[in-house]
């Protein structure tokens, strides 16, 4: 592709090759992810039992968000973490849904992914989740080894600050739970048939290189320090 000239810019094309990298580089990210073990689960799940920013303002968390990008998620591409939280919360509401709950969760379900800051694997922060060790059938999903990821990281610090279903929904969303009804108690079923189908499809469907929110992070604000009036150890 030759240069082009438009309105008195020249564009350019990126060097060759460079948006079949960032796909090659997603799929040895993914892969890496798929190849995690029970071990790696219970290496992270210590690694991460402590604050890693502190006691902070999840309003502060949120717009670091901005700053990252997950490396494998193709269907992002270079779009930020904190645009994506913004396409789901249009998403929802663009498809009737205006509860607060299901709001909060669409901005904090991928804040585990400042994780990407620290300098962790991304193969650990991004990525779907398998069962790796079943519990009993019906036992439930929280007696299952889960692989782990920002869902998992995202869970531990929001839990005891969300209603049940919104910190549900943040632990289990990049989960492949089609695969595990069986395994699932009262509260999994619930949760899964009520939030799970309907978020993930329009998390999924949200996704867009140049999909830009109409609105911006500081709309929500009075949502967020409703939810968070402290800060909380993250």
């Amino acid at each position: 592709m030759g240069l082009i000239r438009r309105r008195g810019y020249e564009l350019r094309p990126i060097g060759a090759g460079s948006e079949a990298a960032f796909i090659e580089r997603a799929h040895e990210i993914v892969e890496r992810h798929d190849a995690q073990t029970r071990d790696d689960v219970a290496f992270l799940t210590e690694k991460y039992r402590a604050p890693v920013f502190g006691r902070v303002r999840v309003w502060e968390v949120l717009e670091k968000l901005a700053l990252c990008i997950d490396p494998g998620d193709t269907a992002l591409g270079c779009v930020s973490q904190l645009t994506h939280s913004l396409q789901v919360a249009e998403g929802l509401q663009r498809n009737g849904i205006s509860d607060p709950d299901l709001i909060l969760a669409a901005l904090l379900h991928d804040i585990g992914k400042v994780l990407l800051l620290t300098g962790e694997d991304p193969a650990n922060v991004g990525g779907c989740n398998s069962v790796l060790l079943p519990s009993g059938e019906g036992a439930g999903l929280a007696s299952c080894v889960v692989q782990w990821n920002h869902d998992e990281f995202g869970y531990s610090r929001l839990k005891d600050h969300v209603p049940d279903h919104v910190a549900w929904l943040v632990r289990y969303h990049s989960a492949r739970l089609a695969d595990y009804g069986h395994l699932m108690d009262a509260r999994d079923r619930q949760y899964y048939e009520q939030y799970y189908g309907t978020f993930t499809e329009i998390e999924g469907q949200s996704k867009a290189l140049f999909g830009q929110p109409r609105t911006r992070i500081e709309d929500y604000r009075a949502l967020i320090d409703e939810a968070f009036p402290e800060p909380i150890p993250f």
